[in-house]
């Protein structure tokens, strides 16, 4: 299984937190203009990134479909899941025919919904598919810690400028290791498992524990 998301960077990033002596406040100086959007788009794997790309602009369906396709479908294993958001440049229809051009079967709840033999028999064939997670979720995606860490490392670089920026985005991904992987990995999938419901005696119990342990 494999996890796929974009992430916006600016020009003006710095650091959300800094230490200063008692009673004195932090300062840094920050750019106004925060320059061109740029986008990191990336796929996580148990061994870490695959295929980062960066680029000047926001994310669209084609852009996607083709990196998916072109750039991240070669590098992944056969019979491989790639999970998805539910960013609409992901669902476009450009996206999608981008996909299927490749011969990549694409797994919508909306399709499931409609046609649900159809995709359970289109599940049973060999190939890489791309699937896409609930709306609302990002718990359930391990990339989203990924991008985390590399725009926390990237702050603390402040680039200036694009070429600065682009150096500070590869070094920082160059620090996300196989047990980060693992790590956000486990994240997710804790996140897929619901929690059993307490029964009320058990409460009542961990509840009179507490109360004779404090006195």
């Amino acid at each position: 299984m494999f996890y796929a998301d974009e992430f916006g960077f600016r020009l003006n990033m710095t650091r959300d937190y800094a230490r200063a002596p008692s009673s004195e406040r932090a300062r840094a100086a920050v750019p106004f203009n925060p320059g061109p959007a740029t986008t990191l788009v990336m796929v996580l794997g148990l061994s870490g990134v695959v295929a980062p790309c960066a680029f000047e602009g926001a994310m669209n369906g084609h852009i996607f479909g083709l990196y998916l396709a072109e750039q991240v479908i070669p590098q992944l294993p056969p019979n491989a899941v790639v999970v998805v958001d539910n960013f609409p440049a992901h669902h476009s229809e450009d996206a999608r025919q981008a996909l299927e051009a490749h011969g990549l079967f694409v797994v919508d709840p909306e399709d499931a919904d409609e046609d649900e033999e159809a995709v359970v028999e289109a599940l049973d064939k060999p190939g890489v598919q791309v699937w896409f997670m609930p709306p609302y979720s990002p718990e359930l995606s391990a990339v989203e810690e990924c991008g985390s860490k590399v725009k926390a490392l990237v702050r603390c670089a402040e680039p200036r400028s694009v070429f600065d920026l682009i150096d500070a985005v590869g070094d920082a991904i160059g620090k996300v290791t196989p047990n980060d992987a693992r790590g956000w990995f486990n994240d997710a999938r804790r996140a897929r498992v619901p929690r059993r419901p307490q029964r009320q005696g058990a409460a009542s119990s961990q509840a009179a524990n507490r109360k004779e342990d404090t006195g």
